[in-house]
């Protein structure tokens, strides 16, 4: 890519340049009687005068000297401007008419920017004000550049995304939805991203073109989602390690975080990115998403169950999780004809059934675990109370060191999968009675031949 045409990115952002070049280059060729095409400084000069940049500017930014290019503007783009726009030849007297002609003349885009394409549709939302309110705080107020919420799956994360942007979509030029789910190379990511905001060539590296896309957050207003991020995590490793093919992401995000703009890059994923433990920057946050809250009570009254005093304690027993109370409570009305009461009264282990999409979720979530992990997980269950280090110590036999044991349930804990309870002398560990459930009975089998394997 030659050095005139990394100029000026930005007016990409707000002009039609790729009509406006095609205009410009039939004017050109009216005035001069030849097939010559805009060359790439003219297009530099363009993009720098439409950016409001003055000809002094533009000449520093070409490394040219001011009257070098002042004859260049009224021998060639003047002249093609003022015969695109309909003017009278030498009509431009200051560098500023051209933005308001060209506006005048519908080649600038409006400026409000949305591509919902890839975001789920939500039809029912309960709750969330505090993390709302935290949301706008964070993104809106103090201009943070990179937030990302974590929460095990089925817990709103998504959910809780597309309600921010949508209700706050007025204080943004650009809001842009993308899933990861498919595990798209950067590569690819950073072309659909930067082909969104222009249709110009684009830089060949992956720096470079990160760094066009910041040149874009920096000259306008952007929310950038990025859903499901877990997808290129690692598996059978800590929690945050990238796969091999996608450890540029880290580039991205950290650079993100890291250097000057106006815009932000909101994250949801499962496990916490070990990117945000080595980011040095004031504006990065991570946010916990739990438990619903009182507000599960509506999904409960939504689906028409019965014995609305034994609510609390269902909510309890699924930690507030909206998607596992809204499976549940199918479940409840097909067995048990909508009564609480008698699903609680049912003696099911734990209190507590898995309903068979959300086993779906917990497998691929406890299929990304290391051995130690799963080891782990499993010792929890079957121990049921909450236990302490010494105590988880004791299981493994031979004894797993402390420090290993200590990075392990830090792991677990980033991934959202084990309830870490701290008292005044002593801090303990347990699991909630839906993932406890899930492994005593979808994964006992699993844990044992773990546990065969080291003996």
């Amino acid at each position: 890519m030659k050095f005139e045409d990394r100029l000026f990115p930005e007016a990409g952002l707000s002009w039609d340049l790729e009509r406006l070049y095609g205009k410009l280059t039939e004017a050109k060729q009216i005035a001069t009687l030849k097939t010559a095409r805009l060359t790439s400084v003219e297009k530099a000069i363009l993009r720098g005068l439409l950016c409001s940049y003055s000809p002094k500017e533009i000449a520093a930014h070409l490394h040219w000297t001011l009257s070098s290019l002042r004859v260049e503007l009224t021998r060639g783009l003047y002249r093609y401007i003022e015969t695109l726009t309909a003017h009278d030849l030498n009509a431009i007297k200051n560098w500023r008419d051209i933005v308001r002609w060209l506006e005048e003349t519908e080649y600038k885009i409006p400026q409000s920017k949305q591509d919902w394409s890839e975001a789920p549709e939500i039809f029912s939302f309960y709750g969330r004000e505090k993390e709302l309110a935290q949301l706008e705080k964070k993104i809106i107020q103090d201009k943070y550049r990179l937030i990302t919420m974590l929460g095990m799956g089925g817990i709103g994360k998504t959910a809780l995304a597309v309600k921010f942007a949508q209700k706050n979509k007025q204080e943004f030029q650009y809001i842009i939805w993308r899933s990861l789910r498919h595990a798209p190379l950067l590569k690819e990511l950073l072309r659909d991203l930067l082909g969104f905001f222009s249709n110009s060539n684009l830089p060949t590296t992956i720096q470079e073109q990160i760094s066009l896309l910041i040149e874009y957050l920096r000259f306008s207003r952007c929310l950038l989602i990025l859903d499901n991020l877990e997808a290129l995590l690692d598996v059978n490793h800590l929690a945050g390690f990238y796969k091999e093919k996608y450890s540029n992401y880290s580039q991205l995000i950290r650079r993100v975080a890291e250097e000057t703009h106006q815009s932000c890059l909101l994250l949801t994923s499962q496990d916490e990115p070990v990117d945000l433990l080595f980011i040095r920057a004031n504006k990065v946050e991570s946010l916990q998403i739990g438990s619903l809250e009182d507000a599960a009570k509506e999904i409960l009254k939504e689906k028409g169950l019965s014995n609305s005093n034994c609510w609390q304690k269902l909510i309890e027993r699924y930690q507030g999780n909206p998607l596992a109370l809204k499976l549940v409570s199918a479940t409840i009305q097909e067995l048990f004809g909508g009564s609480v009461v008698k699903f609680l009264e049912a003696n099911t282990e734990l209190g507590v059934i898995v309903p068979s999409f959300f086993q779906e979720l917990l497998t691929e979530q406890f299929e990304r675990l290391s051995n130690l992990e799963q080891e782990i997980m499993y010792a929890l269950a079957i121990n049921r109370q909450p236990i302490s280090l010494k105590q988880l110590q004791e299981h493994f036999k031979p004894q797993v060191g402390s420090s290993k044991l200590l990075h392990t349930l830090t792991s677990l804990k980033r991934r959202s999968l084990i309830e870490v309870i701290s008292e005044v002398n002593q801090t303990s560990f347990t699991l909630q009675p839906m993932v406890m459930k899930y492994i005593l009975t979808e994964e006992k089998d699993r844990a044992i031949s773990l546990s065969i394997a080291r003996e």
